[in-house]
């Protein structure tokens, strides 16, 4: 399946993306969207552009989508024919905030176990959870506040009829480019409300930038055989309501490899990073299994990502969204970092801003 880039859709093509879609920005102006009959698969097939939508803990037996049709669009035609289809959404969904008692459980037994030296942090999701079906109307609206309220981050979609996620990322996984051999990824860990940035910088906060050391330190002991890493100074990275501290990586690799194959490698060696899973990196991520409230994530917080085979190769990291699922529930989740001097209060505040930020830029 080629892409072909430059193509406006017609209305019936975005009525079919609707219910059976994917779709990622490409920077502010464009976007690579897919739709038509879904080909799910346990493996990607060779010399194809697909797409990978797994869950968080990689369990989806067939996380390998291809679909009839892909093309580059510009985002303000997207946007402009997303119009009539989100003009009179039904959005009275009431959702119900995450239960502060059972984080309070979480939070007690990760501390515990850094305490006891079994793991230095790890990152607990919360959810927001509403009642309702997510009509095509929704999921115009949904997308198409996205698509104009992402600023600095990456909007992306996956759409079936029963299920699907949507939302705007901040953080990459990486990006691979088969013409400059070049695997580019990030350290992003440490949050604060952009106002309250002037008066307490994060790159001043001793827990802050410890917490994003421990970031940046997994990806280089995970990256050490890739090829010759390139290490940015960490710097803050303001995305309007939010700020995060950032780190980027880059790895020049000798040689090209096979864009499937390193796509497969890198997502197995990557995800998660510590930014949403637990440091050092000898621990089994999947300890958050065991805790309260972690098991249902669904894709929050998993690869996100389109292969291609001749040019460049991207996998987000999917949060700041907003999912849907057969059993009739809508979602919102949000994740933070626990280290040894993590404060509860504080962290439960870190929920929040980021559940304001994400109701902000879907337009609820």
């Amino acid at each position: 399946m080629p892409i072909n880039a430059s193509q406006n859709m017609k209305s019936a093509d975005i009525d079919d993306f609707l219910g059976n879609g994917w779709f990622m920005g490409l920077g502010p102006q464009r976007c690579l969207v897919a739709w038509g009959r879904p080909k799910k698969s346990n493996n990607a097939i060779p010399n194809k552009v697909q797409f990978f939508v797994p869950d968080y803990y990689l369990e989806d037996k067939k996380p390998w989508v291809v679909y009839e049709q892909a093309v580059v669009c510009e985002t303000a035609e997207l946007v402009k024919s997303l119009e009539k289809y989100a003009s009179l959404p039904k959005l009275d969904l009431r959702f119900v905030d995450p239960d502060v008692e059972q984080f309070t459980e979480t939070f007690k037994k990760i501390k515990s176990s850094i305490n006891k030296k079994e793991i230095n942090k790890a990152v607990p999701a919360v959810f927001s959870i509403a009642a309702g079906s997510m009509t095509k109307a929704m999921r115009a609206y949904f997308i198409r506040q996205t698509l104009m309220n992402a600023n600095k981050q990456t909007a992306y979609g996956y759409l079936t009829p029963t299920e699907g996620v949507i939302g705007a990322s901040p953080e990459i996984l990486f990006t691979y480019d088969i013409r400059s051999y070049e695997l580019v990824t990030m350290a992003l860990a440490g949050t604060r409300n952009s106002k309250l940035e002037g008066e307490h910088s994060l790159s001043n906060d001793e827990k802050e930038m410890y917490e994003h050391g421990l970031v940046v330190s997994g990806l280089k002991k995970k990256l050490v055989n890739f090829g010759e890493l390139q290490i940015s100074p960490t710097y803050v990275w303001d995305l309007g309501t939010i700020s995060h501290l950032r780190t980027d990586l880059l790895a020049e690799l000798d040689k090209p490899l096979e864009p499937i194959s390193l796509f497969a490698e890198a997502c197995s060696l990557l995800h998660p990073t510590a930014a949403l899973g637990v440091s050092p990196i000898t621990s089994d991520w999947r300890y958050m299994k065991e805790c309260d409230g972690q098991i249902k994530r669904a894709r929050f917080g998993a690869p996100f990502g389109v292969v291609s085979p001749t040019g460049k190769s991207v996998a987000l990291v999917a949060i700041r969204n907003l999912q849907w699922s057969e059993d009739g529930t809508i979602s919102i989740g949000t994740g933070c970092g626990i280290v040894q001097d993590s404060n509860l209060q504080s962290e439960w505040q870190e929920l929040t801003l980021k559940r304001d930020s994400i109701r902000k830029i879907l337009g609820l």
